[in-house]
């Protein structure tokens, strides 16, 4: 059933999906890699054409084929459940059990088609509307984020955000300034005045690095669905703070900003300049 996480008599292990306990489904997101890499490395650097969305984002045919392949991997191990992706229609599932896989098969496609290595792919499980478990897969960096029951990992090593509570000592990022929403540019602007270190650029390696300690806190906007379900729990499983812009839970239904902080001091004052502005 979505949502049970009892012991089980077959794994004594509590369970985040209803077909696998923790630990098999953490194999299963970091198995998702050798599905999804080398489609992505085969084009990394080519000469292919790029093609430009109705938003007038870019998508190219590695964006395409890399979430075809993850979805025919998802689907044949998890038959019922939805599959949410950024480059295909949506598939609803048998509505047995209320868990969906989000995908972005390339989040970062500008640095993509750039030739530039830092970009990655982002896979959710959310179940019904909650987050559950995530993958963040840095291709070109031969790294792998998986976040599941409470526990983040790097290439199967544990990771931990650092200990960071305030702004004066913060290392914070955010992708682009421009893609902030106004209230979120001032916001931003004025942490940046109080921050250690700030650097742009980075997409989902922002949350990566977060996880792993090397950044502090991170706040985007103007966000899609695909963008978001992936970070979350790579951000929590590492000990970090994950909400959007104005401390609210994320979710699967109308979440599109995210503010991730290493602890929840931190957390707290950015969250309460946010409110601020």
């Amino acid at each position: 059933m979505a949502g049970d996480t009892a012991d089980t008599p077959e794994t004594g292990r509590n369970r985040t999906h209803s077909q696998l306990s923790d630990a098999e489904l953490a194999d299963f997101l970091a198995g998702l890699s050798a599905v999804s890499r080398p489609v992505i490395c085969d084009w990394f650097r080519g000469s292919e054409a790029v093609e430009w969305k109705p938003d007038a984002s870019p998508v190219t045919r590695a964006d395409k084929a890399a979430e075809t392949a993850l979805r025919a991997a998802i689907e044949a191990r998890f038959p019922d459940d939805a599959i949410l992706g950024e480059e295909h229609a949506a598939r609803p599932g048998s509505g047995k059990t209320g868990y969906s896989w989000v995908i972005d098969p390339i989040d970062g496609t500008r640095a993509f088609v750039c030739g530039r290595p830092v970009f990655g792919t982002l896979v959710g499980l959310v179940d019904g509307t909650t987050p559950v478990a995530g993958l963040i897969d840095m291709p070109m960096l031969d790294e792998c984020y998986v976040g599941v029951g409470g526990k983040t990992v790097l290439n199967g090593a544990a990771a931990t955000t650092s200990q960071v509570t305030s702004l004066a000592r913060a290392r914070i990022a955010s992708t682009a300034p421009e893609a902030l929403l106004p209230d979120s540019l001032a916001a931003f602007n004025r942490m940046v005045d109080q921050a250690a270190i700030t650097v742009y650029g980075g997409d989902c390696h922002n949350y990566a690095l977060l996880a792993a300690g090397h950044l502090d806190l991170v706040l985007e906007d103007g966000l899609a669905t695909h963008d978001i379900m992936g970070v979350v729990e790579v951000v929590r499983g590492a000990g970090g703070i994950i909400t959007d812009k104005q401390g609210a839970p994320v979710s699967l239904d109308g979440t599109s900003s995210l503010l991730a902080a290493a602890t929840p001091a931190l957390h707290a004052e950015a969250l309460r300049i946010v409110k601020a502005v």
